[in-house]
């Protein structure tokens, strides 16, 4: 009869084991897809994956890179600032956004915050690249806006007259702070990725259009896994919260639950045989003395 327990306890700890690996391997088929039909607001029609508009059904895209639709604009909020989304490139992993702020018909409009490369980190959804290639181009991306005391004359500096007020106000067109002349003082710093064919006859005018065209930042990739039973995502230079568990690694944590269980069953099994071998030698009435 013992014997009979022993192997229905280990015939049924087998199918468990085999019912729980087949549920682990389920589950890890059924890791939720961020892949969803795209959404659209305004010009851009073709908001996907990693992306996905606030009011998307949750499982669409991943929050790290959620965007809104207000007033038929597509908006990201970073930093502190609104900035209007201009393009989606998928080809490159690059967005191309302008401050909300930047009027195209009113060329007084300014970004409502200074923004530079350095304000990026590694921890960070979007980073700011530059090029070791081209150490030029990457400084004139950056527009130092600056108000001196004296009249500056300098082929680096470009008048604001007429678009903003003031005198002696000017911007500069390299990310150089040494070139900031003495007593003048940077109010605002700007970014964009429109290029100017000749830095050596520029206007105010065509600073204003490199504030409305924007600046390119790149995502990163994303990381998912399974992380006590649920899902985890990160960004690539982050970690998670608790390690991330492989299948193979739920599998064990599941078979030494079964080792455990299993010694349960072989445990009260044999406490059951000990009370029947005590009962047989020992009959009631009688004690271990025979009285």
């Amino acid at each position: 009869m013992f014997a009979t327990r022993i192997l229905f306890a280990g015939h049924t700890g087998t199918t468990l084991l085999l019912f729980l690996i087949c549920l682990q391997v389920q589950a890890s088929r059924a890791q939720p897809s961020h892949l969803c039909a795209p959404s659209s607001c305004g010009n851009i029609h073709n908001i996907s994956l990693p992306f996905r508009l606030k009011g998307d059904p949750s499982n669409c895209g991943y929050s790290f890179y959620e965007l809104s639709c207000e007033n038929n604009q597509t908006v990201l909020y970073m930093y502190s600032g609104r900035y209007l989304v201009q393009s989606i490139n998928y080809n490159n992993s690059t967005i191309r956004v302008s401050d909300s702020n930047v009027n195209k018909d009113n060329c007084s409009s300014l970004p409502q915050h200074s923004l530079t490369g350095s304000n990026f980190s590694y921890v960070d959804p979007y980073e700011w690249r530059t090029s070791s290639w081209q150490p030029l181009n990457d400084s004139r991306k950056v527009m130092i806006f600056m108000k001196c005391a004296n009249p500056v004359k300098s082929p680096l500096c470009v008048d604001t007259v007429p678009c903003l007020d003031g005198t002696n106000s000017y911007v500069l067109l390299e990310a150089n702070l040494s070139y900031v002349e003495n007593l003048c003082k940077v109010e605002l710093i700007a970014m964009s990725s429109l290029l100017m064919k000749d830095y050596r006859n520029i206007s105010y005018m065509d600073i204003h259009n490199k504030l409305v065209y924007g600046f390119e930042i790149w995502w990163k990739e994303v990381y998912c896994g399974f992380c006590k039973g649920k899902e985890k995502c990160k960004l690539s230079g982050q970690g998670f919260s608790c390690p991330t568990e492989s299948i193979f690694d739920q599998i064990i944590a599941q078979i030494r639950a079964l080792w455990w269980f299993m010694l349960l069953i072989l445990g009260k099994n044999f406490s059951v045989l000990l009370d029947y071998k005590f009962k047989s030698y020992f009959p009631a009435g009688k004690d271990a003395n025979g009285s």
